[in-house]
């Protein structure tokens, strides 16, 4: 909302949001009412349409508000793109500010990119991010920016996939070993991972 509420409305506001989420992190969103958030929330829906059209517009907020974080495209742009670290400070690097940026985020971030989550906000998290990597390859011809573009696409969603299945599984493996798995496939490839595990 473009006007500035009191701090009541501040809490009735957010309330409302938690009441979704709280919904959002059991069911899709389709599967959502307008009156089981005022429900949860203990609010009329006269009282939700006041800040919000429906379900989608708290999504789309959350959302926003979290592929904005400037956290985000650090980790990837100076860890996962660039290669002029060697490999022991870039695993560093990795285990600290992954973690941070998920730990910080934890509330939305994991259940966004799961099951339930919208399934175009892997795009949305691209397309904030993809301006900011293309402009790393400035002398590239456009048909090798194409080409770049491309190879993010295919890193990103699946260290995007591989984060939120270990969220999913409740951190299943060790913080330190996950992480090192994710700079492993990041450095070398996936096929290159598999091949320790053939006999």
């Amino acid at each position: 909302m473009k006007t500035t509420l009191s701090t009541t409305a501040k809490v009735t506001r957010q309330n409302l949001i938690d009441s979704f989420w709280l919904l959002y992190c059991k069911k899709s969103i389709e599967k959502i009412a307008v009156k089981e958030i005022c429900d949860v929330a203990g609010y009329n829906r006269s009282t939700f349409y006041v800040y919000f059209k429906d379900a989608y517009e708290i999504l789309a907020e959350i959302e926003e508000q979290t592929i904005t974080v400037e956290d985000f495209k650090n980790i990837v742009i100076k860890n996962l793109f660039y290669g002029n670290l060697s490999h022991d400070h870039r695993k560093e690097a990795i285990l600290k500010l992954i973690l941070e940026f998920f730990e910080k985020n934890k509330t939305y971030l994991p259940v966004l990119l799961g099951e339930n989550g919208d399934p175009h906000f892997r795009q949305k998290v691209l397309k904030k991010l993809t301006p900011t990597v293309l402009s790393i390859y400035k002398k590239l011809s456009p048909q090798e920016l194409m080409e770049v573009s491309y190879l993010m696409e295919y890193q990103s969603a699946a260290m995007l996939s591989m984060i939120a299945k270990w969220y999913a599984n409740d951190k299943d493996l060790p913080t330190e070993q996950f992480l090192e798995l994710l700079l492993a496939v990041t450095t070398n490839g996936v096929q290159s991972e598999l091949s320790k595990y053939r006999g």
